[in-house]
């Protein structure tokens, strides 16, 4: 896995967390200081050392995420073949669950966005977040597995989002009655 495999919300959530830490947020403040007293080669120096410090802590995140896959080597585990058919179906299951909410939440916002292009659905947006680091992980899955090459896996995500939305459907016009 690669830094530019990473989707930008991933990396937006790093950085969040990243400048959150308060020994980084002392560094941004003392290179302000530096700033405003004309230092600006000390300035430059410390935000070159936050930066490799950030880049230290995608990498971090992405040894996790490799190692989180490599240790869920199934196989070794000795799971009966059926238990072990259910337990991929269920990780497919969840992955088609995290397309689908992503999907959902897209379309809210191409709707609103016909109204006004600064209107997005905020109710979703901490979701969204989980859903950039599923997509990390699925990445990965479609990159050293089978189960997620190929036309089927989207198409059949396609499917199921067209069944829930009628489903959603037939439950408000039930609600109606």
């Amino acid at each position: 896995m690669k830094v530019s495999d990473l989707p930008q919300e991933v990396l937006a959530r790093i950085r969040e967390e990243f400048e959150a830490n308060p020994q980084v947020h002392d560094m941004r403040v003392q290179q302000q200081m530096y700033v405003m007293q004309g230092r600006l080669s000390e300035a430059l120096a410390l935000a070159k050392k936050l930066e490799l410090l950030f880049s230290r802590c995608v990498a971090e995140y992405m040894r996790e995420t490799e190692e989180e896959f490599e240790h869920i080597d199934l196989k070794n585990v000795g799971l009966s073949d059926t238990d072990m058919e259910s337990v991929m179906r269920l990780v497919l299951v969840c992955f088609m669950c995290s397309d689908i909410i992503e999907t959902s939440v897209l379309d809210m916002n191409d709707i609103l966005h016909r109204y006004d292009k600064d209107l997005n659905i905020e109710l979703f947006n901490d979701i969204r977040q989980l859903m950039a680091m599923s997509k990390a992980k699925l990445k990965y899955l479609q990159e050293n597995g089978d189960y997620m090459k190929g036309l089927v896996w989207a198409d059949k995500c396609d499917d199921m989002y067209d069944m829930m939305k009628s489903k959603a459907k037939a439950i408000m016009k039930k609600s109606k009655k």
